[in-house]
């Protein structure tokens, strides 16, 4: 798989260190942080669950199942399992912005690209145009990845295809549970909302 890696570290240098400058030094940690992104991210969430019924409700819920369980389980698993060291580790000119740290933890899959595309698609599900602000936000943070050195494009790659495909899985597992267990134990419950994502079109359950 050598060659894999070789052209995994080409693509890596189109971005790091190419494009360095001192505008992005400043962007990309901040893209990568949380110091902006965590809070408005959860005042988005607090807004989503009390004005956007329950649908906004199950789609909180969902939100925060996808990426509490998808980062602890599928994205540490996987780094651990892969153990594939990270780009400032093994490139000798990978520029590393001032404020981004060295971890020693794997850098396979991209736990950042995963939890932005989890959300992404989790939002997609429920509300079509939330694309539109999700997607470029999920591409940024991910391209903040290579240019902070902290991984490399199969990394941002891997992480947005795992986080997205644990976002569906959690989404069809609540789905299925509810038609199945939601009409025999919460009949009152489920006659109002008959279906968890409705355009995942499970039984008969009308689209919002």
């Amino acid at each position: 798989m050598h060659w894999l890696q070789s052209l995994d570290a080409g693509l890596f240098h189109v971005v790091n260190p190419a494009l360095s400058n001192s505008f992005f030094d400043v962007l990309m940690p901040f893209c990568s942080g949380n110091a902006l992104f965590g809070p408005a991210f959860l005042i988005a969430l607090g807004l989503l669950a009390c004005k956007g019924g329950a649908r906004g409700r199950i789609c909180v819920l969902m939100l925060v199942l996808a990426i509490a369980l998808g980062d602890s389980f599928v994205c540490n698993t996987l780094k651990h399992l892969i153990s594939r060291p990270r780009p400032f580790w093994t490139i000798p000119d990978v520029h590393v912005p001032v404020g981004i740290g060295r971890t020693d933890s794997g850098s396979m899959p991209s736990s950042h690209a995963a939890n932005w595309f989890a959300a992404t698609m989790v939002l997609f599900l429920f509300y079509r145009k939330s694309l539109w602000i999700m997607l470029p936000l999920a591409l940024g943070v991910s391209f903040s990845r290579l240019y902070n050195g902290v991984h490399y494009p199969s990394d941002v790659l891997a992480g947005a295809l795992v986080g997205a495909g644990y976002a569906v899985a959690v989404a069809i597992a609540l789905e299925a549970a509810w038609q199945s267990i939601g009409k025999k134990w919460f009949p009152h419950w489920h006659a109002k909302v008959p279906s968890l994502v409705p355009d995942l079109k499970f039984g008969n359950s009308p689209s919002r």
